[in-house]
């Protein structure tokens, strides 16, 4: 493989990181909430799209696509004359005109649409785009694969479907995807394939629990040879043990599905990830009070960064941890203590790759210290974003992260993921086991170089809020 670094086209070239204002193929169009879906089918025909709005009267609106008039019309034996609000869906997913197209895409992947309408800052409609209007052919496949998951009938089609993920994730990758955009499809079609491994396990015995993602997959940050942290939110009426079994079920469906489960035993079958809601509201009263007891730290982080995937629950375990911790700054200073405490790993690392000798662990080593400083940086600024890049894109000027720390953090985390991504996809092609250890050796002379200045760049900024301490209180 070449040195070149996979960057974004130019503005001028690639809608990915223009705003989507700018990529609107005119007027969105409406059809009456008293028309038929024959009138919206006709609409559709006329304007050439893929789908019609529907003003309905409390101001909002309903949207209808082809897929909606073949699932809900066509298939359900309904007829031409069928009122267009029985095949609309309601409320609908929009962005802000201003919101990049790569981000916008992400949305839409997350959100399992192909259209969202486009809102001006007053929350008019402006327009409707499209995920044609945002796709390379590469990313395509990301949507085609997210939804053949989805439609999986049983264990074994599951199975067969999510062995295609390592396919997809080469292709996003030779076709030069951002090494962001492919972690952020890989991780929305990893908790697509959870989501549905749950239907398919966990529906049967219709449990009261809500189970959640932890980890680079919840941060949106996932790479070949990430496994999968989970936790389960359990009802008050349910035993573990019953929950625990059901959950060692399901990741052994995960596992056949070339998804392994965290080999460090952070999982929702053990009963430590496994807590009635209220259990884990105390759990985390205690890890604020204490966070060197029963790993608290360690658990307080890894729930800030949660999300959930499956459930009817939705406690929102994330919002809620980070909104106690900015009312604790003991807790929170020990987590910017955790993050700039790093120096130890970056230290022989720089010495590493000056003498080409030796192993590198390019997640512990260089892209972890950056996820800490993220996550405090991001609680403390009240995002509720879990993305590394967004928690210290919304940081920065607040008095927590200088502009330019910001900046170079975010981008020295780029060009860790970019290697990572090239060398784990290097070892998919090769039929190695795929992991995050990497000769320093073996690095071209273009990213040895890029990445000693990254670590250069990341203990500059370690060192400087190790020095400056959080803001005052």
């Amino acid at each position: 493989m070449d040195e070149q670094v996979n960057r974004r086209p130019s503005v001028a070239t690639s809608p990915a990181i223009r705003p989507v204002g700018e990529l609107l193929r005119g007027r969105a169009p409406l059809c009456p909430a008293t028309a038929t879906v024959r009138d919206a089918a006709v609409l559709m025909t006329t304007t050439r799209r893929r789908c019609v709005l529907v003003p309905l009267a409390d101001g909002s609106h309903g949207i209808v696509t082809e897929g909606d008039l073949t699932r809900r019309v066509v298939a359900a034996g309904l007829g031409p004359n069928t009122p267009v609000t029985a095949a609309m869906t309601s409320p609908v997913h929009t962005c802000p005109a201003d919101r990049l197209g790569a981000d916008a895409l992400r949305d839409m992947l997350e959100c399992g649409v192909r259209t969202m309408p486009v809102l001006s800052t007053r929350g008019e409609v402006l327009g409707i785009v499209e995920d044609a209007d945002l796709l390379a052919g590469a990313a395509r496949g990301g949507f085609l694969l997210r939804g053949a998951v989805a439609r999986t009938a049983d264990t074994d089609q599951l199975i067969a479907t999510a062995r295609q993920i390592p396919a997809l994730v080469l292709d996003l990758h030779r076709a030069r995807v951002a090494p962001t955009d492919v972690s952020a499809i890989l991780s929305v079609i990893v908790d697509a394939t959870v989501a549905r491994a749950l239907d398919l396990v966990a529906a049967r015995a219709a449990p009261d629990l809500t189970w959640l993602s932890l980890g680079s997959v919840a941060r949106r940050e996932a790479l070949p040879n990430s496994d999968l942290d989970t936790a389960v939110v359990v009802g008050a009426d349910i035993e573990t043990d019953t929950v625990t079994a059901l959950a060692a079920r399901v990741h052994d469906l995960l596992d056949s599905c070339g998804l392994r489960a965290d080999a460090k035993g952070a999982t929702a079958d053990r009963t430590r990830f496994s807590r009635s809601h209220q259990r884990w509201l105390g759990a985390v009263e205690g890890w604020i009070a204490d966070p060197f007891t029963d790993r608290g730290l360690v658990m307080l982080s890894m729930l800030a960064d949660s999300r959930e995937t499956w459930g009817d629950g939705r406690p929102h375990l994330a919002e809620w941890v980070a909104t106690r911790l900015r009312t604790a700054p003991a807790a929170t200073r020990l987590l910017l203590r955790q993050a700039v405490d790093e120096p130890a790993r970056l230290h022989p690392l720089r010495r590493l790759l000056t003498r080409r000798t030796g192993n590198i662990d390019l997640k512990a080593d260089a892209a972890m210290p950056v996820v800490n400083i993220a996550r405090w940086a991001g609680i403390c600024a009240g995002v509720s974003d879990r993305s590394t890049t967004e928690r210290l894109r919304a940081a920065a000027g607040t008095g927590l992260l200088l502009d330019d720390d910001a900046r170079v953090l975010s981008e020295s985390f780029e060009v860790v993921q970019q290697i990572r991504l090239r060398h784990q996809c290097e070892l998919l092609e090769q039929g190695h086991a795929v992991t995050d250890e990497i000769a320093a050796g073996s690095l071209t002379p273009l990213f040895r170089s890029l990445l000693s200045e990254a670590v250069r760049e990341i203990a500059g900024v370690q060192r400087r809020l190790s020095y400056a301490g959080p803001p005052a209180d």
